[in-house]
């Protein structure tokens, strides 16, 4: 049955609510060349020893190294050139006492060398090659193994799949993977006054740009978007909407949270038939956020001001997009910095302010970017972070250490805060 619940939720214990009803998603294979951004679903452990087999390390002579153990310039040694093997290559007979076999770099070492002269200590005569300097067994060779070992762990379940990743696995042949499902997410926006990017406009209407703000942010987060478009402001339009939505994993609307009359989205839940779990966050902005049930689809309602949007997505929507993929850390990676200068902080609730971090000799630094002159979209745009404030609080003082959340940094980002298992 249908119902809505009045109390407004802290922000933790929103987050707990959404949390409690957001599960891994099932797992899929999918070839190595799309897999980049995906979270994988599984260990993977080496099938075999990189090298495979004992490479040389540069361009030279595989020795034996106890035929130059004295050689000198005053004492040069000359070898017979018996072979020439670069890498791929296989020669049908070993390096003899006496002989040396010319090498490219990453060539198999020949079977009876243990040691490598490099070109350049080395001189090309009519009879050979003449050695003017001594090496020890294993110089300028990489042992069987030295890279990796056969069953050894690589990388562990959850981690996020980039460029380096990719490149372990490619170098062990592994030419598909496990990897979390992808998250659906149906993004749709309300309001009369909204009109699509790219139609016309006149001056009492906006371009629907939270369909944009939402649609990059689920991808920045590793879901898959279906844009639903523009809802109108009334629930009969609106319903239909969230209907076809109805198969996503996820619905973000925008818009039409606020309380009363202006209650689209709720309303429109209840004449579904699902579930408001709960209505108003004791944050700002996102105070009239909203997070639902709709058969199995989870609903987030957030504020309709592109900030807000942003803002509330970045403390709402993403965990559950990043529990949904298998992550442990869900929220958005917090540090602490020195504040630039004083600010005056509007309102009761937990604020978040849009906020620049620097790098300084001394330590991270961080202004906050709102201005009486400037324009909350010219915040936006300047913006690598957010100032989180305390309740109650009226002056965040300059020389004050805040805590900030970054932004930004997408699901690769999650890198620099985590520690590999090796």
């Amino acid at each position: 049955m249908a119902k809505e619940v009045e109390k407004m939720l802290s922000l933790e214990e929103a987050q707990r609510v959404a949390l409690a009803a957001a599960v891994p998603l099932a797992t899929e294979k999918v070839q190595l060349e799309d897999a980049s951004g995906r979270v994988l679903a599984e260990e993977v452990r080496a099938f075999r020893d990189e090298p495979a087999a004992t490479q040389t390390a540069m361009d030279g002579y595989a020795v034996h190294s106890e035929d130059v153990e004295a050689a000198s310039s005053e004492k040069p040694v000359l070898l017979a050139v018996v072979g020439t093997v670069g890498p791929g290559q296989h020669l049908d007979r070993q390096a003899r006492r006496k002989e040396a076999i010319r090498v490219m770099t990453g060539a198999t070492l020949p079977a009876g060398a243990d040691a490598v002269i490099p070109h350049e200590m080395a001189e090309i005569v009519a009879e050979g090659v003449v050695i003017k300097a001594p090496v020890a067994p294993g110089d300028y060779l990489i042992p069987a193994g030295a890279e990796l070992q056969m069953d050894q762990h690589l990388l562990s379940d959850s981690t996020v799949l980039g460029v380096k990743e990719l490149t372990i696995l490619a170098t062990q042949g592994y030419s598909t993977v496990k990897v979390r499902r992808q998250p659906v997410v149906a993004v749709l926006a309300t309001g009369s006054e909204l009109v699509e990017v790219g139609k016309s406009l006149d001056q009492n209407r906006i371009f629907a740009s939270n369909l944009h703000t939402v649609s990059n942010l689920v991808n920045h987060y590793g879901g898959r978007v279906r844009v639903l478009g523009i809802a109108g402001d009334q629930v009969e339009r609106l319903t239909p909407f969230m209907e076809k939505g109805n198969r996503a994993d996820v619905i973000v609307t925008t818009g039409g949270t606020g309380k009363g009359e202006k209650d689209l989205v709720s309303n429109a839940i209840q004449t579904l038939g699902g579930d408001v779990l709960f209505h108003g966050v004791a944050m700002s902005p996102g105070k009239q956020a909203l997070f639902a049930k709709l058969g199995g689809t989870l609903l987030f309602g957030l504020p309709g001001r592109p900030a807000a949007t942003y803002i509330a997505f970045e403390q709402l929507v993403r965990p559950v997009l990043l529990q949904m993929l298998g992550l442990s850390q869900v929220f958005p990676p917090e540090t602490t910095a020195v504040l630039s200068s004083s600010v005056k902080v509007r309102g009761k609730l937990l604020s978040f302010l849009l906020g620049r971090l620097i790098f300084r000799p001394a330590g991270l630094e961080v202004e906050s970017l709102r201005s009486e002159s400037k324009g909350i979209l010219t915040e936006m745009l300047a913006a690598n972070c957010l100032l989180q404030v305390p309740p109650g609080r009226n002056w965040l003082n300059k020389g004050e250490r805040v805590t900030v959340q970054l932004l930004d940094l997408g699901l690769e980002g999650l890198s620099y805060f985590q520690v590999p298992s090796f």
